[in-house]
């Protein structure tokens, strides 16, 4: 009795969100509004067979995949990044809304879960941000998908594994080869690569967006170099493939 009314007046204080649009949700809801679901773009087929964008044509392999070598297997993201999810990945970054960390990994497992299984991937890895980077924002916002994710998939998340030794100019002010650039040297393998008694053969990173794979393939190098033989990924958003 006394958990409902505890549970009640949370969520007059601190009522649900939508983590699309961000309007308030009627009392006991949790997740995407209604509204939302009838416009926001999910990945459908076709999508590139190594990133998972989505593809206007019926083609193997977006422009990026083709022209850049990966040292990830293949990923998959939950929705195109357009103009609403570019707002939402940005409150949900930048503007403290961590409680959207919940409600993707929710869809993301709701969608992928059973791919994550048949990967057999035995850990996830969250995309680290810089040190100075984490004490001004408090957070990581990779690492809360992750933390949610794991509890809902039951596997262990380390976020240790990767370390972000270089504070990067942020990748959505460059070019495809400027990325590249900016990102040169910026991860190293992590201090808790030492401490395991045994590498994972099989590892999924998790991140919010993925655009031309810079991020991606530079934690994924860094993963390799620890004996990890299989890499895949998950994000909550992809841009539109080529």
């Amino acid at each position: 009795m006394q958990g409902c009314f505890r549970d009640r007046v949370l969520d007059f204080i601190y009522p649900a969100r939508c983590p699309v649009c961000d309007d308030v949700l009627p009392a006991g809801m949790h997740g995407i509004c209604a509204g939302c679901h009838t416009y926001i773009q999910y990945i459908r087929e076709p999508r590139c067979m190594r990133c998972g964008k989505p593809l206007e044509e019926d083609e193997e392999f977006c422009g990026d995949c083709r022209d850049n070598s990966r040292s990830f297997e293949a990923g998959r993201a939950l929705f195109v990044y357009d103009g609403i999810m570019q707002e939402s990945m940005a409150r949900f970054k930048y503007s403290s809304r961590r409680e959207y960390g919940a409600v993707y990994a929710e869809e993301l497992y709701r969608h992928y879960g059973s791919w994550v299984k048949q990967t057999g991937a035995g850990m996830l890895v969250p995309v680290p941000v810089h040190p100075a980077r984490y004490r001004r924002r408090g957070y990581n916002q990779a690492e809360i998908l992750a933390r949610h994710f794991g509890k809902l998939s039951g596997l262990p998340v380390g976020t240790g594994m990767i370390a972000r030794i270089k504070d990067t100019r942020p990748q959505k002010e460059l070019s495809a080869g400027e990325r590249k650039r900016n990102l040169a040297g910026a991860f190293s393998v992590g201090r808790q690569v030492r401490e395991l008694n045994q590498i994972p053969e099989c590892v999924i990173i998790m991140d919010d967006i993925y655009t031309t794979g810079s991020t991606m393939e530079a934690c994924s190098a860094v993963l390799k170099e620890t004996g990890i033989r299989r890499i895949y990924f998950l994000c909550v958003c992809i841009g539109q493939g080529n």
